[in-house]
């Protein structure tokens, strides 16, 4: 399933973006698809050798009544995901200092609205969540994490130190720092 990321983004770019969030399709059910933590998806136990099936499941993918499923004119299907559906597996920053990210499964997205980066401010040991599209949030890749870690600032909030990142005109909580 290796793909270099230039083919994978070329890939992605080329899938329509369906309309998900407009099917609402009487028929619903369950199919045994996980998607693993690392991002990989499995079909009965057995992993998706097929880069450009996965990418188009992912196009299909919805959050649903709290559970992830692939919703199609027709049919909704419940899938299991262990941690979030997406990884961000690299990113860079663009003119005007805006950070780009892209996925696993090829998909970019610019970090330039208030919404799309969360972290739970309560604990210093938790990772930011890059949001990828509606509310389907992807987790960063340890290496991802590290590139930003290093383009971080930190302040001083509430007797507290806080990481943060800026892209373009936004700052974002990073992180609390111990």
């Amino acid at each position: 399933m290796s793909m270099d990321l230039k083919s994978l983004i070329g890939a992605a770019e080329q899938m329509p973006d369906y309309p998900v969030h407009k099917w609402q399709p009487e028929r619903h059910g369950s199919i045994d698809i996980n998607i693993k933590a690392d991002g990989s998806w499995w079909h009965e136990g057995s992993v998706f050798t097929r880069q450009k099936l996965v990418q188009l499941f992912s196009r299909l993918l919805a959050y649903r009544d709290g559970q992830y499923c692939l919703v199609t004119p027709v049919e909704q299907l419940a899938i299991q995901v262990e941690k979030l559906p997406f990884v961000i597996v690299s990113c860079q920053q663009l003119d005007a200092g805006v950070w780009q990210f892209t996925t696993s499964v090829g998909d970019q997205m610019q970090l330039t609205n208030s919404g799309q980066l969360r972290v739970d401010m309560t604990r210093p040991d938790v990772i930011p969540e890059i949001l990828v599209r509606d509310n389907l949030w992807a987790s960063l890749s340890r290496q991802v994490y590290y590139d930003l870690a290093l383009a971080v600032e930190t302040i001083e909030r509430d007797g507290k130190t806080i990481a943060q990142l800026q892209s373009g005109n936004c700052v974002y909580d990073f992180g609390l720092l111990e």
